[in-house]
């Protein structure tokens, strides 16, 4: 099997059924369809069932008690046959109906890639999302890393946005990280190998109130404190260190300060002593000076493009990056 295709599922009735008629509309034949329902509530089951007889590809199975988040996600993975591994959330969908042929094409073309991702599209939501590379094109893993880490942003995106090499995720998902699950997997597979970026849409993201996300980002969140953890863990990296530009050491002092406070003090002055005060000062100078022409630039419009919102078919004037 080329692909196992992965939907980790908890109730998901509401937009399941348009998730897996996109699945099952691409031009690829060679994959598996996992369904993976952690003791959903709602009708998820009896959706899950009635594609199932439709299509053979199909295999699910309902957890006999809920795992969570990232634990469905980790048992989903573990039963996935394939080569390679693409995670369609049940609230998301494939745009292109060659979505897999063409995630599965780059990583065939490319043997030191080890995550293949596309342009970000978002659903349900009026602003645009950030565009990592203007081209399609292979990029170096370790520095994708540091230029995330340098806008203080997950700019590979959402699992929906991707696809990776079984091979190297066996660790599975970190535990540690809920809010923090993708973009922590996305750094340890581009410790590995890089990273080829199709500027594309070729799926979207969802954004609604009851996703994951969202509640991730809710105050007194328990994922509220991920962005430190995972600082940590990966600053401790001899490689981070090394490669860590101006811009990445102060835009996480900034916000690690910005959000923790005296918790984040080891680690931000670890950071300091790696940036010298002229540095700082320069990049605190272009951090302030930047924020008033990036109001501007949305109060007029500038470089803006009509995109329609594929959820409820209006139009929007999201900003171009």
């Amino acid at each position: 099997m080329k692909v196992s295709v992965l939907i980790p599922t908890y109730n998901s009735e509401r937009h399941l059924a348009e998730c897996l008629d996109s699945v099952l509309a691409q031009d690829f034949d060679d994959m598996e369809i996992l369904v993976s329902d952690d003791s959903s509530t709602d009708g998820t089951l009896s959706v899950i069932k009635d594609y199932a007889t439709r299509d053979s590809r199909i295999r699910w199975w309902q957890n006999s008690k809920n795992l969570g988040f990232v634990p469905n996600h980790n048992f989903c993975l573990l039963q996935a046959c394939g080569e390679y591994v693409k995670f369609v959330h049940a609230d998301d969908k494939l745009l292109s109906l060659s979505a897999i042929r063409k995630m599965a094409d780059a990583l065939d073309e490319n043997a030191s890639a080890v995550l293949v991702g596309c342009r970000q599209h978002l659903t349900g939501a009026k602003s645009s999302p950030t565009i990592l590379f203007h081209q399609s094109g292979l990029y170096d893993g370790r520095r994708t890393i540091v230029a995330s880490l340098e806008q203080n942003t997950n700019l590979v995106g959402q699992p929906t946005l991707t696809m990776f090499r079984r091979s190297s995720a066996k660790r599975g998902f970190d535990s540690r990280f809920v809010g923090y699950l993708d973009f922590e997997m996305w750094c340890h597979l581009l410790e590995q190998g890089e990273f080829f970026y199709l500027a594309e849409d070729l799926a979207t993201w969802r954004v609604h109130e009851t996703q994951q996300t969202a509640k991730n980002a809710m105050p007194g969140s328990s994922a509220s404190h991920e962005h430190l953890v995972f600082m940590e863990i990966y600053y401790a990296k001899p490689w981070l260190q090394t490669s860590a530009t101006s811009r990445m050491l102060f835009a996480q002092i900034y916000y690690l300060k910005k959000s923790y406070g005296p918790q984040a003090e080891l680690l931000t002055t670890a950071m300091m002593s790696r940036l010298s005060p002229r540095s700082f000062v320069w990049q605190w100078l272009k951090h302030k000076m930047m924020r008033p022409f990036q109001k501007l630039s949305r109060r007029l419009k500038l470089r803006y493009f009509i995109a329609r919102d594929a959820e409820n078919n209006k139009i929007y004037f999201p900003r171009k990056n």
